[in-house]
């Protein structure tokens, strides 16, 4: 929570001291001129008068002094509104502290107006986030090595290529052997309890599309066997995977075997992906391999620059975003049968600790939006449609798409996160390039 702070403004029409209060709560000490009253006052008379009808004029065109005289109370009430309407708005053409959205509340109190003194008024409402400046001379990456192009990456997409377009043949007369593909049910077996993992997925039998332990499990299977075994850690698993890793016991079902009869790499595959031939198929492949790779380069200096925009700054972020945010990220947290079992052995301090780390990755979130905003804002980079769309022209081009971006049919939810998305990683590049001299290190 940060620190309480407050600043004065004014002009002809208003004084009035801003009180930024935790969680982005601004209040707003107000003093109207008796100007701005008055011209108030006359507004609201024109308002009533547009409102109401008096026999023997039209409505709206009855005379002010007959309006004051019958409908007093009515233009009391619209001149205290009036008041309220002009005073806010003339704050805020002073101030930045505007409302969050243009349905946030405002709570509005006046406390004293009259034609001579004018009038003395508070306003209380959630604001947009106070960013502080980002210092870049406080920010250093570190350096990050580009992945090669090598001959293994461009082999392994061809395999895939060639097994789109295989022929497929059933396997009914012996066991399941290594460079199959089976057909399996995965089980999870908790207390005596199974819990499906998934049904009837295909899985080529060798590494790494199937782990170690599942094809000992698979390997010598006949179709409709079921084995049951236990899950471990793979031997070139990093030292931190190695020591979280909780071996659990499964239950495999082998419900069918099928083997591939792949294409030859030839200028017929080529042509069914959109190249001519094909040597520029594998040509077009080390291009895409390459941008592939330069985005994976991108996306940890991108986690990098994340740490380091978080360390940098402190500020508070809006009550009403961090609960919603929160409530998100909870709900996702408990759709996962996993993490309800989990939660459900917890102690109630240890519950409490998740609750904080869900909070604080829901803080971290919001503050990393805003500031990204807010340099997006002060170096007048804008989003376009173009931005939250990929053009699709050939099937080379679909295997390495982001499916986000490239989806045709986006809900305005999913443009929505898009848009997020698109503003986080324009803002995170702008700064690596500016670290950079202006000169792409990619």
């Amino acid at each position: 929570m940060e620190n309480q702070t407050s600043h004065q403004l004014s002009n002809e029409l208003v004084s009035f001291t801003i009180n930024h209060k935790p969680n982005c709560v601004v209040e707003l000490s107000v003093t109207a001129s008796s100007q701005l009253v008055k011209n108030a006052y006359d507004k609201a008379i024109k308002a009533v008068a547009r409102e109401t009808t008096i026999p023997g004029f039209r409505k709206g065109k009855a005379p002010d002094e007959l309006i004051q005289k019958n409908f007093k109370p009515a233009i009391e009430k619209r001149w205290e509104q009036t008041i309220g309407e002009e005073a806010f708005a003339e704050c805020n053409r002073l101030s930045k502290a505007t409302p969050l959205t243009q349905d946030s509340r405002i709570n509005f109190k006046m406390k004293s107006h009259s034609m001579d003194s004018g009038a003395e008024m508070t306003f209380q409402y959630e604001s947009e986030p106070q960013v502080p400046e980002i210092d870049l001379s406080k920010i250093s990456l570190e350096n990050v090595a580009k992945e090669e192009v090598s001959a293994e990456k461009v082999e392994d997409i061809l395999n895939r290529i060639r097994l789109f377009f295989c022929k497929w043949d059933d396997v009914t007369s012996r066991a399941a052997e290594a460079g199959d593909f089976a057909f399996v049910d995965l089980d999870l077996i908790e207390d005596d309890k199974e819990s499906r993992v998934f049904t009837n997925t295909r899985l080529e039998i060798k590494d790494p599309t199937m782990a170690k332990w599942m094809r000992d499990l698979v390997i010598g299977m006949e179709i409709g066997e079921t084995k049951e075994g236990f899950s471990e850690v793979d031997a070139d698993a990093s030292d931190e995977d190695k020591e979280n890793f909780k071996p659990k016991k499964v239950k495999i079902r082998l419900n069918g075997i099928q083997s591939a009869t792949l294409p030859p790499v030839d200028d017929e595959l080529a042509k069914k992906v959109g190249a001519e031939s094909a040597e520029i198929m594998k040509a077009r492949l080390k291009v895409l391999i390459g941008k592939q790779l330069e985005e994976a380069q991108r996306n940890e200096y991108r986690e990098q620059m994340s740490h380091l925009l978080l360390e940098q700054t402190s500020f508070d972020v809006p009550g009403s975003l961090l609960y919603t945010e929160i409530q998100h990220r909870s709900k996702q947290l408990f759709g996962s049968n996993s993490f309800k079992k989990k939660y459900e052995t917890l102690s109630e301090d240890e519950k409490k600790e998740e609750f904080k780390k869900v909070e604080t990755q829901a803080k971290d979130a919001l503050k990393l939006f805003y500031i990204c905003k807010k340099i997006l804002t002060d170096n007048n980079i804008q989003i376009t449609s173009k931005d939250i769309n990929q053009e699709i022209e050939t099937p080379l081009d679909a295997m390495f798409a982001d499916r986000e971006l490239a989806n045709p049919n986006k809900t305005e939810e999913e443009k929505n996160l898009l848009m997020s998305r698109i503003l986080l990683s324009k803002a995170q590049d702008f700064i690596i390039d500016k670290l950079a001299g202006g000169k792409s290190n990619f």
